[in-house]
């Protein structure tokens, strides 16, 4: 039997592995967003400085992802997610176990670490496991655990930080992990490494982390009142040096950690830049849409548990559908709908004001919801066909570096520049208004950052054209 064939019978067994990594993820971020308001009473620190309990989570993931999607081509699928899993479940009991905010943040950073071995060979396995023909369904497949892991978060990360404390939110995780060890240790034996004799080159990552960390805390610390401007352009200055090393060394070793080349795909670069923008604009209202459940409508974090789940659910029920859509019809169409809903969502949401409602919040939430789950599945899709077989697994590494790099982009900017235009309208308004314009203030800033993502989904082709790598 042809090899292809005897990995198509098991696809359901890899899918499976892939979705358990991706539900203990997304999980784990949903469960923290909601606890962020908590932890800054907790530790006494404001929403800029609790902001990288997400940040050096989603920022360790950026930064050594393609080295972890290399080291993956070389040892193996099965290596990579045991040792995601073993690292992550310790991480987990080590931020249970935090004495302070920095080293809460510090063993975030561990727990991202462990993360970034599971998101590197996600797609890149269901790529593999699947023929060309199912990919759309078995994406929105995959859309939909990831669905049902942000939608379990919220409200149990709510319940268990009322009933018990922040600090079992991380505990949660430990059995998980455990399970998920056992489980991809054995389901993965079929599979050997896709390339054992490549070298990896760890100069280059460690470059590009550097880059993608420099970038992020010149970004969070850009309004900051104790960072000097010397210091502010030092940093950045150390961002770019870091990138034009990392761009000259992929360009002079005989194993590149990326191959620059993959950029010349015009419908992956598009379908990237177009998922990178999404989260960007999304995760601004992830991180301080807790704050302002709390700080205006008074919720508890169980309560806030309740609202959040709203997009998650929605996103889940719709990202299957549109997945097989995808497969039928094309691209371009469900994704600039997709982004189009999502952009109005957005600038609903920054509508929102003192008097507003629970219910308010939640029927924003859901058109949120509807234009990100016609969104995912498609984009996904299309990124992962549009580069022949021998690049699925760099462009799987790419595409979780793009979403956190989204991610902490979103959350550093949204956050900094809440905490400046706060400190703004807090001079002359009452805390709860200012509060309120600062947050109308940077919701409807990124959805009109969102709009960008609209055009390039406008322009990319309907479906994707593989060519021979140069």
């Amino acid at each position: 039997m042809p090899v292809d064939d005897r990995i198509y019978q098991h696809k359901y067994k890899f899918l499976v592995v892939s979705a358990f990594s991706s539900f203990i993820g997304t999980l784990d971020a949903s469960i923290v967003n909601v606890s962020l308001p908590t932890l800054s009473r907790a530790f006494a620190v404001p929403i800029d400085v609790v902001a990288w309990v997400v940040l050096g989570y989603a920022l360790a993931i950026a930064a050594t992802l393609l080295v972890v999607g290399r080291l993956a081509a070389q040892r193996g699928y099965r290596f990579v997610y045991v040792v995601g899993f073993s690292l992550f479940t310790l991480g987990s009991l080590l931020c249970a176990l935090s004495a302070s905010i920095w080293q809460l943040i510090g063993f975030r950073v561990l727990q991202g670490i462990g993360a970034s071995f599971l998101m590197a060979s996600g797609p890149a396995l269901i790529t593999r496991a699947f023929p060309a023909t199912e990919r759309g369904r078995s994406m929105g497949m995959l859309g939909t655990i990831v669905g049902i892991g942000l939608m379990t978060g919220p409200p149990l990360g709510g319940l268990l930080v009322t009933t018990i404390g922040w600090r079992s939110i991380f505990l949660i995780n430990i059995p998980v992990g455990i399970a998920g060890i056992i489980y991809a240790a054995k389901l993965l034996k079929i599979l050997s490494p896709d390339h054992p004799e490549i070298k990896v080159n760890y100069l280059s990552g460690i470059y590009q982390g550097g880059a993608v960390i420099f970038l992020l805390l010149f970004l969070n610390r850009l309004n900051s009142p104790g960072w000097s401007h010397q210091s502010l352009y030092a940093i950045l200055a150390l961002s770019l040096a870091s990138l034009a090393a990392f761009l000259w060394r992929e360009t002079h070793t005989d194993y590149p950690l990326l191959g620059l080349s993959i950029f010349t795909y015009r419908q992956f670069t598009l379908a990237i830049s177009v998922m990178m923008i999404t989260f960007i604009c999304t995760s601004s209202n992830m991180v301080l849409m807790p704050f302002f459940l709390e700080e205006i409508l008074s919720l508890l974090p169980s309560q806030v548990g309740l609202v959040l789940v709203t997009v998650p659910l929605i996103t889940a029920m719709v990202a299957p559908i549109s997945g097989r859509l995808s497969d039928a019809i094309g691209y371009r169409l469900l994704t600039t709908c997709g982004l189009s809903i999502l952009t109005v969502g957005l600038l609903w949401i920054g509508t929102l004001g003192q008097h507003s409602t629970r219910l308010d919040v939640v029927m924003r939430l859901i058109v949120v919801g509807i234009g990100a789950g016609i969104f995912q599945a498609p984009n996904s899709s299309a990124m992962m066909s549009a580069v022949p077989r021998q690049l699925v697994g760099v462009a799987s590494g790419l595409l979780a570096v793009a979403r956190n790099v989204g991610i902490t982009g979103g959350v550093a900017v949204a956050t900094a520049l809440f905490s400046f235009r706060h400190s703004i309208y807090s001079e002359s308004m009452a805390p709860n208004k200012a509060f309120v314009k600062a947050f109308s203030w940077v919701i409807t800033a990124f959805a009109f950052v969102a709009l960008a993502a609209v055009f390039l989904s406008a322009i990319r082709d309907n479906r994707a054209v593989k060519r021979t790598p140069p």
